[in-house]
């Protein structure tokens, strides 16, 4: 019976195989007293360091054949094992148990891993939480060696393995890889987990998050992950499993050829160029689109910086953030959102009122001026980090002209203490907002006075006009981009940005779905920014099109008052003009 589960998206495509469920067995821990005597000690210390050099040999074999391969793969995790392995710290610990008790080694050794791991696990740092499960497998490397036992063997008889797993260390997520695995599916981990890293940086669909599917899927059973939007399907219908095996064939052919042409500028066929941008949620994920038609970060979304710790960051840890994030894009430009939360974003270390509608309450723009310290802190890392390259700064959820004179003002006072303190920025830094809001759009000919550039945020601009929670299913499916009210504005804010000689983009989900790109193209929109793994396909539908298409197409649908209608006709249109991408035009799988 088919089953859907839903997780964290963090390593984008399709891929159908086979289900192999990695449980890692009990290792059966002998106990029993050694003799007090220090030669007695220091034979079990011997056998630990033996231990400890064979699993170090191992880490560093595996880390010279993924590098032989794949030059550009970031082996820090792999690194970091090995370190943990060198730690003075461990054998002293270790040492210093077995005389304490005068257990055998193998059982002081895991007494030990098991407390770090209990440590790691209860620190408020996500990031030293997610370090746990590595401790512990780590742990159990070092002991099958110390006892002479293999690792467990994968099943070679399972075809296109898909590894379910509560979670992969990077010395098994690199021996999966070797053996060619085609996903991975995980319940625990977040986007800057090194399941997420070493996913983005091996090109492998992975989905983390997805809570106890361990207990819920057999070794053997089809699956289907789609990395892009968190989904796995686990026994699909013949119907589904046809679709979505066409779709990954496509995908990979797709990718295989457009790679090769993404270097050229992105141009339609009558010559007018259309810049791609990408959205980041994270540094790490800047790897992934330079082998993109890479022209620049039109977001990145600082709330993340904030999010999944125990504290806030201070100036100086986001300037370094910052900084490295501007130099390596360079001489592309960086668009630096400031921090948006509130709503379903919430730092665990700060403190949210009971609000019954927290998507209209404290956020965005909001939150920022209610805590000018931290925003204060926040523009001058900011600051400082575009005397480094080309940076410019966005705000989100503005409503009108008081809040805009508010931020400037708080953006001089941010500038007037870096120059007391003869700190160096750009003092031209260009200025934006996100026009996300009803308001934000009738006003935009007022607020243009103020700003540089603006960039349309279509998640929260259609959620905000149709009055739809987009997260509430059972309104979600009201929840709708090309709604008559949403084409009308968006051509709205398109002209008005025109009059007012204002830099446009748009960085919604609405910018990177194939469905939509000749009709945004027709709305006047030439700057699209979209998460990473949209954009190939994106580059090709440009590249095959001509601005009067696009222009034609859009008229037509402007001239349509229904928004059914609408679909029909844009999902036909697009099928008969592109029919090797019709997969991407249904949403309604």
């Amino acid at each position: 019976m088919e089953r859907f589960y839903k997780g964290i998206p963090v390593s984008g495509r399709v891929a159908v195989g086979n289900a192999v469920v990695f449980l890692r067995s009990n290792i059966f821990i002998p106990r029993y007293i050694i003799n007090k005597t220090s030669t007695s000690i220091d034979k079990e210390i011997e056998k630990l360091e033996n231990a400890l050099h064979k699993t170090k040999e191992e880490l560093q074999k595996l880390k010279n054949e993924i590098k032989k391969t794949h030059t550009t793969f970031e082996t820090g995790y792999l690194d970091t094992s090995i370190l943990l392995l060198d730690d003075p710290m461990l054998k002293e610990m270790v040492l210093e148990k077995l005389k304490e008790n005068y257990l055998n080694i193998e059982w002081t050794f895991n007494e030990v891993i098991e407390e770090l791991a209990e440590n790691l696990s209860q620190s408020n740092n996500v990031y030293f939480r997610e370090r746990a499960p590595d401790v512990i497998s780590i742990g159990q490397k070092v002991l099958k060696n110390l006892m002479g036992s293999k690792e467990v063997a994968f099943p070679k008889y399972i075809k296109d393995p898909i590894v379910i797993a509560h979670t992969i260390s990077p010395p098994e997520f690199v021996s999966f890889f070797k053996i060619g695995v085609k996903a991975v599916v995980t319940e625990i981990g977040g986007k800057t987990s090194h399941v997420a890293i070493m996913a983005r940086d091996l090109k492998i669909p992975a989905v983390v998050g997805v809570k106890d599917i361990t207990k819920y899927v057999k070794t053997g059973e089809k699956v289907i992950v789609d990395g892009s939007i968190g989904k796995v399907l686990v026994d699909p219908s013949e119907d589904v499993l046809s679709f979505y095996v066409k779709k990954e064939l496509k995908q990979r052919k797709f990718e295989k050829e457009v790679v090769k042409r993404e270097k050229a500028k992105c141009r339609l066929k009558t010559g007018e160029e259309v810049t791609l941008l990408a959205n980041l949620d994270i540094e790490e994920e800047l790897e992934m689109i330079k082998e993109r038609a890479f022209e620049g970060i039109g977001l990145f979304r600082t709330e993340y910086i904030f999010l999944n710790r125990e504290n806030q960051p201070d100036e100086e840890e986001q300037y370094n953030i910052y900084r490295k994030l501007v130099e390596k894009t360079y001489p592309n430009e960086v668009t630096i959102r400031t921090i948006d939360i509130g709503g379903d974003k919430k730092p665990e270390y700060m403190e949210f009122p009971d609000e019954k509608n927290p998507f209209l309450g404290w956020r965005g723009i909001r939150f920022a001026l209610s805590n000018k310290l931290l925003f204060k802190s926040q523009l001058r890392a900011i600051l400082r980090a575009s005397k480094h390259g080309k940076l410019r700064i966005m705000f989100p959820m503005i409503n009108d002209i008081d809040e805009i004179k508010e931020i400037i003002t708080l953006l001089d006072e941010s500038k007037h203490e870096l120059k007391k303190n003869n700190l160096e920025y750009d003092n031209n830094i260009p200025i934006g907002i996100m026009v996300e809001t009803p308001s934000s759009v009738i006003l935009l000919d007022i607020i243009a006075e103020y700003i540089d550039f603006i960039s349309v945020g279509t998640n929260d601009l259609i959620q905000y006009t149709l009055a739809i929670d987009r997260g509430n299913l059972l309104v979600a499916s009201d929840f709708d981009p090309v709604h008559p009210a949403i084409l009308r504005m968006l051509r709205t804010i398109s002209d008005k940005a025109e009059e007012h000689n204002l830099d446009m983009s748009i960085c919604g989900e609405m910018a990177g779905d194939p469905l939509y790109v000749l009709l945004l193209l027709g709305l006047g929109y030439r700057k699209l920014s979209m998460a990473i793994i949209n954009i190939p396909i994106v580059y090709d539908i440009i590249c095959n099109s001509t601005l009067e298409d696009a222009e034609n197409l859009t008229n037509t649908l402007l001239n349509m008052n229904s928004k059914s209608e609408i679909h029909k006709y844009l999902i036909e249109y697009m099928t008969s003009r592109f029919k090797e991408f019709e997969d991407y035009f249904k949403h309604d799988i």
